[in-house]
């Protein structure tokens, strides 16, 4: 298995995963009501957000692209006509997302987690791209 196909595959798991979680999630109190609810969802979007990275920086370096920093990773889909630009718009926070969750967890305003769970459609056009650009399903 590849490098991509492997780290396809664990995004796939984790929207997964936050899809089946989601319906718990009405709001930032239960967030805040439910620390085991609270990591799950945390860990889930961290690990989304580290994935779509990941891929992007793959696709990048398989083109030679290079980029400085991870929001340069997701911009540089925009040099493959498959990405459409609203979707690059849509996934360029994840990077911002990610450093927030990760150094800012104690005071992280859990709203941005409650939309990042519901705002999941742009990871899913992402990850049907990059199946077809590696023709798995």
């Amino acid at each position: 298995m590849t490098f991509l196909v492997e780290r396809l595959a664990e995004l796939r798991r984790h929207v997964s995963h936050l899809r089946d979680l989601a319906p718990r999630v009405h709001g930032r109190a239960a967030l805040e009501g439910d620390i085991s609810l609270r990591n799950d969802v945390l860990f889930s979007l961290l690990m989304v957000a580290q994935l779509v990275i990941d891929i992007a920086g793959e696709l990048a370096a398989r083109r030679g692209d290079r980029f400085d920093d991870y929001r340069e990773a997701i911009r540089t889909l925009g040099r493959d006509n498959r990405f459409a630009p609203d979707l690059i718009q849509a996934l360029e926070p994840l990077p911002g997302f990610r450093n927030v969750v990760v150094h800012e967890y104690i005071t992280l305003n859990l709203d941005r987690a409650v939309d990042a769970l519901r705002g999941l459609h742009p990871v899913e056009r992402f990850i049907e791209i990059v199946a077809a650009i590696e023709s798995v399903e």
